[in-house]
């Protein structure tokens, strides 16, 4: 696996934003995050295809669960939520926090996405702060918007604690 590129870092104040999203619990040996994606961004769309660009939240990754928020940024959170239930896992509205926040952006595959995080990680302490809970990748591209998995951009978030 190729080391991942990572760009842009910076820490900026966030603003809260609200969302519709779903949210999943798996138990790390059945975690497959293409196939939850991709049962997911599908309905998300059909309730805010308005919304920003998708994003995964990770409020706990491993050792033995992961519990994961897919969802879209709106505007507003008024859709009529309750005929998209279908035995699914109910879309609800959410929010990514606002504060202190550490913002990088991953360049290729996502398979490079958890050494990028380590590297974000790595950089939030280099620069005297300490990493808070729930970061957050935004899909700047989809794979089906770029020719090759190496131009693909995601925005990495990961809330600062205070200080």
């Amino acid at each position: 696996m190729a080391d991942p590129i990572l760009t842009d870092h910076e820490i900026k104040t966030m603003k809260p934003q609200s969302s519709l999203a779903v949210r999943v619990l798996v138990p790390m040996d059945q975690l497959d995050l293409g196939a939850l994606f991709a049962a997911h961004l599908p309905r998300l769309h059909a309730v805010a295809a308005d919304g920003g660009p998708p994003y995964g939240r990770y409020h706990e990754f491993g050792p033995t669960q992961a519990d994961i928020e897919i969802g879209i940024p709106v505007g507003d959170v008024s859709p009529d939520l309750r005929d998209l239930g279908d035995g699914e896992q109910p879309i609800e509205p959410s929010e990514l926090p606002g504060g202190p926040t550490a913002v990088a952006i991953h360049h290729g595959s996502y398979e490079t996405l958890g050494p990028a995080y380590d590297r974000l990680h790595d950089w939030i302490h280099s620069q005297g702060h300490e990493e808070g809970p729930g970061p957050w990748e935004s899909y700047l591209d989809l794979p089906d918007q770029v020719e090759d998995e190496a131009s693909l951009r995601t925005m990495l978030h990961w809330p600062l604690l205070e200080r």
